[in-house]
């Protein structure tokens, strides 16, 4: 398997966990593991994986007004290109 999958499989499994978190009212945890996903998916192309993405900012709405919020949608508008 090429090494691009397992790391698109990962960064994915970072963006559902993390969602998972922010479904459970845990911000902090949240942004951690989606922080980590953007870090992992910014190295692949994947369609699947951008909409992982955009389903955790969806997630995130409740807080759209914090600076940590609006930095992470921001870094995932630059380095995703995922719009929110």
């Amino acid at each position: 398997m090429p090494t691009g999958v397992f790391t698109r499989s990962v960064g994915m499994r970072l963006a559902i966990v993390g969602t998972a978190h922010l479904q459970a009212r845990d911000l902090d945890r949240g942004l951690e593991l989606g922080n980590r996903s953007v870090d992992i998916l910014a190295r692949v192309q994947s369609t699947r994986a951008t909409d992982y993405v955009r389903e955790f900012n969806t997630a995130l709405a409740p807080w759209c007004r914090e600076p940590a919020v609006r930095e992470f949608v921001r870094r995932t508008r630059e380095e995703l290109r995922v719009a929110a």
